[in-house]
């Protein structure tokens, strides 16, 4: 909404502040709505608002492009019906996060959250070094720090704030139920570098396109994408664990902890090694997406435009 008051000039700054302002009222009181409600009715309704919604919003056409070429196997029908299912999920996401203290917090029995690992390696079960976890945003993205945590490992995530600054403050007080440090993503580097020294784990979702990065292949087309987790694992050793959320019900998730990606060899060059666990971490990535398409965020384009072109993804 912010957007539609911004003229670039300087004197009709307060009217874009205007917007930035109501679009964070607005938030607010679908976040108090959805807080009031039972969390499975929160869900339903935050599924048929933003399901409904989504759609129609010129967003719609980066969701089809992307999954498109993410899931080529697809028919264009089945494509269409995932893309709905997308800003279903996002709804569902929207009305977690009024609830999110409850779910992260609770007592019941069996709990929101399973966690499953998948990881049997002796030292990551006995958590006796931080590791580098990466996901997708999939599910109810913000869980993976449930799982991360229940792990035996304390995590600082590495997040983009948003650009209206009162929706971003909004959302940070939400997400501190979650218990984790967060990390800007604007120069990360060396705050990563300091928390795995002083023994905690980094979290950060790596299915986002990088504007300059490097390309890697990415489910059959390259695509920008962040070397990060590959240079610190190639700095301190550091193992890279991939995560994955599923939403398996309106309020049941699964988080899985997959085996840690092959570390650098002692006689891979540096550079060698970044590219090779980026390439890994890529291939990864693309099997959780494929995996469960539906819960997958994708409002951005993910591939460079000529790609995407040439696969006929718009």
């Amino acid at each position: 909404m912010a957007k539609l008051f911004w003229t670039g000039k300087q004197r009709f700054r307060f009217v874009t502040t205007l917007g930035l302002w109501l679009e964070a009222a607005l938030a607010a009181l679908l976040w108090s709505l959805l807080s009031v409600l039972p969390w499975r009715r929160a869900v339903a309704l935050g599924r048929r608002s933003i399901g409904g919604i989504g759609p129609r919003l010129a967003k719609h056409q980066h969701v089809l492009a992307n999954l498109r070429v993410a899931c080529p196997g697809q028919s264009e029908g089945q494509i269409q019906q995932t893309g709905r299912e997308v800003w279903s999920n996002l709804g569902a996401v929207l009305a977690d996060v009024a609830h999110l203290r409850d779910i992260v917090g609770s007592i019941a029995q069996p709990s929101p959250i399973e966690v499953v690992c998948l990881n049997s390696d002796a030292d990551f079960l006995a958590a006796r070094r931080p590791c580098i976890f990466v996901a997708a945003h999939l599910g109810n993205w913000y869980l993976s720090v449930a799982g991360i945590r229940q792990a035996g490992y304390p995590v600082d995530v590495v997040y983009s704030p948003l650009s209206n600054p009162f929706l971003d403050r909004m959302m940070q007080a939400r997400l501190q139920s979650l218990e984790c440090g967060f990390i800007t993503k604007q120069n990360a580097a060396r705050p990563m570098l300091k928390a795995l020294k002083n023994g905690r784990s980094i979290g950060l979702h790596v299915d986002v396109r990088v504007d300059g990065g490097e390309l890697f292949p990415l489910c059959g087309a390259d695509a920008t994408t962040t070397t990060a987790p590959a240079w610190l694992a190639q700095k301190t050793g550091c193992p890279i664990v991939p995560v994955q959320v599923k939403r398996t019900g309106d309020d049941q998730f699964r988080v899985t902890i997959f085996p840690a990606l092959r570390a650098a060899a002692p006689d891979e060059a540096p550079e060698q090694a970044i590219r090779r666990m980026t390439e890994d971490m890529n291939a990864a990535i693309c099997e959780l997406i494929r995996d469960n398409p539906r819960q997958w965020l994708c409002t951005k384009r993910r591939w460079p435009k000529d790609t995407m072109q040439q696969r006929g993804a718009y």
